[in-house]
């Protein structure tokens, strides 16, 4: 398990080589979602540039989880309404899959050993403020980033106001707009 941890924080191993298997990951999850054979692509597509959108972000903006998670997820779920078009199928099928290797891993488990340390202290035991203060941090994070990967995804869907993306075209969407303006 610490090998995968390793693999994905690691410098050593090229960006390109993380967006190969990031896109591996969301075609796997697809699968166990039962994702139409011909949207597999899409996901793959969208898994990639999930996953890149996020790490170049964080390059830029570091410790920024939140915004680059929340960019990545709402840059999928726009994607995700156009290609819905393409393969003739509703994008949650495959914007959900294509968010699940951006899901932060290892602040999760580190919020999940500091709830234990917190939780394991024996009778007597002071409870340290310094832990405390440490495992809400890394809760809010993990909890923060979580959200902002379920609000970027339907994001799209809020903003072009619609139950079904079948009737809505991102092309004739911004046409209108545009006579609008």
């Amino acid at each position: 398990m610490n090998f995968l941890i390793d693999f994905f924080s690691s410098t050593q191993v090229s960006l390109g080589e993380k967006i190969f298997w990031s896109m591996w990951v969301s075609i796997g999850f697809a699968v166990i979602f039962r994702t139409p054979k011909r949207s597999m692509w899409v996901v793959a597509v969208l898994g990639a540039i999930g996953f890149s959108c996020r790490a170049f972000l964080l390059i830029y903006f570091k410790d920024q989880i939140v915004f680059a998670s929340f960019t990545a997820a709402s840059l999928v779920g726009v994607l995700g309404v156009y290609f819905a078009h393409k393969v003739h199928t509703p994008p949650i099928v495959f914007t959900i899959p294509a968010v699940i290797n951006i899901i932060p891993g290892k602040p999760g488990y580190e919020f999940m050993i500091s709830l234990i340390e917190v939780i394991s202290l024996k009778e007597g035991e002071v409870l340290q403020f310094e832990y405390l203060v440490e495992m809400i941090e890394k809760s809010a994070r993990t909890g923060f980033t979580l959200l902002s990967l379920a609000f970027g995804v339907v994001f799209p869907l809020l903003i072009f106001k619609t139950a079904s993306v079948k009737k809505t075209s991102l092309n004739q969407f911004f046409i209108n707009k545009n006579k609008n303006i």
